[in-house]
């Protein structure tokens, strides 16, 4: 067993602290509209240029294993702020380091009153939130490529960005393709998303998403529990191999679940299964209504059908379905002719039930048979230079539906600096401005000239591609509230517990001696 290196108290505490600053280094300079980018070497390929701050985080590795559990921490963050929110990944790296530099002033020559400080993070991230979300403002329509073109960038991406969203809705599914010319296209397609996911992780064919993607598959729908080899291989046989397979069933259970793992583990076959995500009749409802969106026949027991006797034609088909660990998303069913009379059917349901409850429910239905899914396609020279326009992409869609969901705030900083004039709690009160400060370096304006915002109203801040001093709602410079909160809490969360370490154990290295 290696040995273990330890240190203690303040020491373990800066030890750890000095990899977030390094970390942030080279992430800050990214931040705001005149953000640059950090070039990124992948061996083997073309390197990519990046203004991603989780990007970034994602591809340092520090040799000082003190530092690399501050990256750690750090990454940790900006997932969180970029998995939930879409965007703010730089905003929660300057953030964090801001919050935790403050915070370890606090402890630095007295380590007693810890508690204390934890408990004061807590109390001025609360205190924080209520402040912004006074000066918050619900979204309007001419608002959506003004959020997709801070979060993207890219006033070509934006606007492809909004058309999509108004196309399928604020709540609607959007998903980044690669295309098969250069440039960008888009298309809403039929298709459904429902809140279930992966059995098993054994199915994931798409390790950086943590996902399956399943081309033109075949759809198997069943009513019941699925649990030994004979009641799939005659349906696996029928289908043949090299064909990709989504199961939806009750359940996929026992060896019946080993032979599809080994399948999809041996590349024999893409196969994603997974469970229906209701019970009783609305679990009926479920499989009928993906039926007539697919074509599939449903596999039921109550019909006389036996599972271990059916063939290929019982499958529905679609163009793509992908698969994570919370959802899966079915796009370009081939529906059955009876879609269009179970839509006229819910709908008559809908006219006819007293319920809210009963209505909510169809109405949920009747989205998924109607709604369709945007498909936005990237093409590109290489695959390193598609992943970068996908995340640039799903960045400012995820970005653009948040601020949807909870409203904007004024961008450039401008929020957290007016938030910050009123905040009581001393350690956020200086913390508030660093994301301002930092912007004002990254376009080379003088801290004094930028401060100026002090005799200026609410609202009020520079537009750093200009310098020029405007109303930020009106110049379309804005950010998602959602976006705001979670990288605060993000930011929190690592500073509480990162004050309250008292020591850190490592792997000491060890010296070659042939040296």
């Amino acid at each position: 067993m290696a040995s273990k290196e330890i240190k203690f108290g303040h020491e373990a505490r800066l030890k750890i602290k000095a990899g977030i600053d390094k970390a942030c280094d080279a992430v800050r300079p990214t931040l705001g509209v005149v953000g640059m980018s950090a070039i990124i070497e992948f061996k083997g390929l073309d390197p990519i240029e990046c203004d991603d701050g989780v990007t970034i985080l994602k591809n340092l590795e520090f040799k000082d294993p003190y530092e690399q559990i501050g990256l750690q921490k750090l990454r940790k963050a900006a997932l969180r702020t970029s998995s939930e929110g879409g965007d703010g990944t730089a905003t929660t790296t300057v953030l964090t380091q801001a919050l935790i530099t403050e915070a370890f002033k606090e402890i630095a020559n007295d380590s007693s009153n810890i508690r204390e400080v934890k408990e004061r993070l807590f109390k001025g991230l609360e205190e924080t939130l209520t402040e912004l979300s006074k000066i918050k403002r619900e979204v309007k329509e001419e608002d959506i490529e003004k959020i997709a073109t801070i979060s993207s960038l890219d006033t070509e991406v934006a606007k492809l960005i909004a058309e999509t969203i108004k196309e399928v809705g604020i709540n609607g599914v959007i998903t980044v393709e690669k295309g098969s010319k250069i440039g960008y296209t888009k298309e809403v397609v039929k298709g459904a998303r429902f809140d279930k996911g992966l059995i098993s992780p054994y199915f994931i064919n798409e390790p950086s998403t943590q996902s399956t993607v399943l081309n033109e598959p075949y759809i198997v729908l069943v009513d019941r529990t699925i649990s030994t080899n004979e009641q799939i291989l005659s349906l696996l046989n029928s289908i043949g191999t090299g064909n990709d397979i989504l199961f939806i069933a009750d359940d996929i259970t026992s060896v019946a679940l080993g032979t599809l793992a080994q399948n999809a583990v041996s590349k024999i076959a893409n196969i994603a299964c997974v469970r229906n995500p209701y019970s009783a009749s609305r679990a009926k409802d479920f499989l009928a209504d993906i039926a007539s969106l697919t074509g599939a026949t449903i596999i039921s027991e109550e019909r006389g059908m036996k599972l271990d006797q059916m063939k290929s034609d019982v499958c529905g088909r679609a163009e793509k379905v992908i698969v994570t660990k919370d959802n899966t998303t079915i796009i370009g069913g081939k529906p059955s002719e009876a879609l269009e009379s179970r839509i006229k059917t819910i709908q008559d349901e809908i006219d006819g039930t007293t319920s809210e409850y009963s209505k909510l429910m169809l109405e949920e239905r009747l989205a998924c048979l109607t709604g369709g899914i945007g498909v936005i396609r990237v093409g590109a020279y290489t695959d390193t230079e598609f992943n970068a326009k996908k995340y640039k992409f799903e960045n400012a869609i995820n970005a653009t539906q948040a601020a949807l969901q909870e409203g904007i705030v004024a961008g450039g900083g401008i929020a957290l600096y007016t938030v910050a004039l009123s905040v009581n709690e001393p350690i956020f009160a200086k913390t508030l401005y660093a994301p301002f400060n930092q912007m004002m370096l990254n376009a080379s304006i003088k801290p004094e000239e930028g401060y100026r915002l002090l005799t200026h109203p609410t609202n009020t801040g520079i537009d750093f591609k200009s310098g020029k001093m405007v109303d930020m709602f009106d110049a379309g410079i804005i950010d998602p509230f959602k976006v705001t909160r979670i990288a605060l809490e993000s930011a929190t969360a690592i500073a509480c517990s990162l004050i309250v370490i008292e020591a850190a154990i490592v792997e000491e290295e060890v010296k070659d001696e042939s040296k």
